[in-house]
This record gives C-alpha cells, sequence and structure tokens, in this order.
C-alpha cells in the first residue's frame, strides 16, 4: 500500500484549524493535552488482538498526560504505512517558551515485518503477568529506569505490543526527537543531564549513539534492561520509567505531577543475572499510576 503523504498534510491543516477554535474556547487546566487524530491505513494481517489503533494510541497518550502537569497541547497524526521498523515519529511543528512539539506523526508498521498485538482493553495490563522494575544510580540516586512488563498470554504471546510502541512514540513526540532544537541543545555532548528543579538532580542519561551520531534512545547498553526509551521486543509490555519520564521532562521543561511522588516503591523481585542489585529508591510516579489496576 503506498501512503498519500500530501493527503496527511492536508488532513494536517484543517484539523489544525478546527483545533485552533477548539482551544481559542477551552477552559484553562494546568496539565498537557495530547490530541490524536487518525490518518488511515490499516494493520498487517498478521497482527493479533483485534484492538484499535486509535484505542490503544489513546490510551498511551492519557498515561503521558497523567504525568505531566504544564498547560501545553500536543497534536499527533497517527496512522499505518509499510516502514519497515515498528514506529516512526516526525515532529511537523514546535515553538514556544520553552520550546516544544506541537504537531507530530506517527506512522505505524503494516508491512508484516512486525508481528503486533493490539490489545482491545488497553488500559489494563492482563496478559502480562509478571511487573518488574530496575532502579540504577546514574549520578543522581538510584532511580527507576524500567517498569517492565513480562510473562504474555493469549494473543499477546510472541509478538510486539502496539501499546508500547505507541508510548515509545510519544516519548520522542514529548522532547527526545532529533529534529527538536531543544533535544539539540541538551545532548550536545552525547547525554542528558537532570537539572536543579527536577527530581535525582545530578541524573546524567547517556544516550545511543550510531554512524550518524548521537540518537534519540537511552543507550539499552550502559542502562539496566526495559527503559521505554530505549527501544522495545516482543513479549513484553514497557511503562513509562522515571528515567524516561524525566529525560523528556528536562529537555522540554516539562513539570512532573509532585502529587504522584511515591515515598515508598513496590517491592522488587530479585535481580537477572547480570544485573547488579540496586536499592530500591523512591520513584517519581506512584505504582499504580501507571501500572492500571487490573
Amino acid at each position: 500500500m503506498e501512503f498519500d503523504l500530501l493527503a496527511i498534510r492536508t488532513s494536517i491543516t484543517l484539523a489544525l484549524l478546527s483545533l485552533i477554535l477548539i482551544f481559542a474556547t477551552a477552559p484553562d487546566a494546568s496539565a498537557v493535552t495530547i490530541v490524536v487524530n487518525f490518518v488511515g491505513g490499516a494493520p498487517a494481517a498478521n497482527a493479533a488482538g483485534g484492538g484499535d489503533l486509535t484505542a490503544i494510541v489513546d490510551a498511551a497518550a492519557r498515561i503521558w498526560e497523567s504525568i505531566y502537569s504544564d498547560d501545553s497541547s500536543l497534536v499527533l497524526y497517527v496512522g499505518w504505512a509499510p516502514i519497515g521498523p515498528a514506529g516512526t515519529h516526525t515532529l511537523i511543528e514546535q515553538g514556544g517558551d520553552p520550546n516544544r512539539e506541537t504537531v507530530g506523526l506517527i506512522l505505524f508498521d503494516n508491512s508484516g515485518s512486525v508481528s503486533f498485538y493490539l490489545d482491545p482493553t488497553p488500559d489494563s495490563d492482563d496478559e502480562y503477568h509478571l511487573l518488574t522494575e530496575q532502579f540504577q544510580d546514574l549520578g543522581g540516586g538510584p532511580v527507576n529506569v524500567a517498569r517492565l512488563l513480562t510473562q504474555p498470554t493469549g494473543a499477546a504471546l510472541g509478538r510486539t505490543d502496539l501499546l508500547t510502541a505507541a508510548l515509545h512514540e510519544i516519548g520522542h513526540a514529548l522532547g527526545l526527537a532529533v529534529t527538536n532544537t531543544s533535544f539539540a541543545a541538551d545532548s550536545r555532548d552525547g547525554v542528558i543531564r537532570i537539572a536543579d528543579g527536577l527530581p535525582y538532580s545530578g541524573t546524567v542519561i547517556p544516550l545511543a549513539a550510531n554512524y550518524s551520531g548521537i540518537t534519540t534512545h537511552i543507550d539499552a547498553e550502559r542502562v539496566t534492561y526495559g527503559s521505554l526509551m530505549a527501544g522495545l521486543s516482543s513479549d513484553e509490555r514497557r511503562l513509562p520509567s522515571d528515567l524516561d519520564i524525566l529525560a523528556d521532562a528536562q529537555i522540554s521543561r516539562l513539570s512532573i505531577r509532585r502529587a504522584e511522588v511515591s515515598e515508598t516503591p513496590p517491592s522488587l523481585p530479585a535481580p537477572s543475572s547480570g544485573t547488579a542489585p540496586v536499592k530500591a529508591a523512591a520513584s517519581i510516579t506512584a505504582f499504580h499510576g501507571l501500572h492500571r489496576v487490573n
């Protein structure tokens, strides 16, 4: 299937005009708002689960919206296209003070190279039976670096979770984007340094690099496995870790909801082989805020 980018841009123009009218009369609210617009396409034949792309991306957007308290709006156009990788994000517009992405495009692969699980109930994690949280000291004290759900059952078994892919791509739209000027300014030396005013100030988040230079992904070789913005794999669901949350907060100067600070993190299972045990530390977000109670 050939994806019509001209049609997408026309749709974007028309939708932006309507959004101007909506937000001109919207009541003032101190919260990040993510508006999701479907631009077309259909999942590959090897997708399973029966869930709907828009509903899944909406669920991912609600998770991110619950984390930050700024009065800020992000419009995302989402659809299916034969792109090869699981998902791609393109920044379309940015601006404001502080500078943030305001309009973006997210596409998910329908070539069949990725076998997606489309969760029909994306507001719960029923299909994944084990939650593991990992902590690591990256200079600002032990911080949560992974919230990883594994042991999938049913249609989720052996497939890549579309909710995880959506969370990951929205994470790029919230700051970790190569064409985002704020990201370029904060990542010149290949790391993101968490400044005073944010939890775990002094934390240094290493970014992965490739033949083109610094990437917009957390370095999976230097950070314990499972960070949302490090990547994704089959047979797992990744939720935003505190490290993922801090990275976007630093880049886009976003405020983290303080009401969600957890003084006592959940008890952790024994670390897997090759992972150094790290003492549990307070999580930014309350455990049940991100892991939806089943």
